[in-house]
């Protein structure tokens, strides 16, 4: 198997999971109680491996999304040519149709 196609699965694969991360934490953490007074739910503490923690949940999420927003521009980066192909064929497909008319 060629280099550029184990990147491209290695890269989608990791897209997979950081996306899942980001969603999950990220609706956690939108279900979740917070602010002052909040005796149920998630509460803030100090230990960033400590996973039932809101600062460690918001830490995993932050650093999930950053990840997976790089991990989307290599993506396109490794599948520009791609892209671009589609995107003539589109406009050719368009441009034959509007022929037609």
């Amino acid at each position: 198997m060629r280099l550029k196609i184990k990147t491209k699965i290695i890269v989608d694969i990791l897209l997979l999971i950081s996306g899942l991360l980001s969603t999950i934490t990220g609706t956690i953490l939108l279900l979740s109680p917070s602010g002052p007074g909040t005796h149920r739910g998630l509460k803030t503490a100090e230990s960033i491996l400590d996973l039932t923690s809101r600062s460690s949940l918001r830490l995993l999420h932050d650093w999930g999304s950053i990840i997976l927003v790089l991990l989307v521009i290599i993506h396109i980066i490794l599948n520009w040519s791609t892209i671009t192909c589609y995107i003539k064929n589109m406009f050719r497909a368009v441009r034959n149709r509007s022929c037609e008319n």
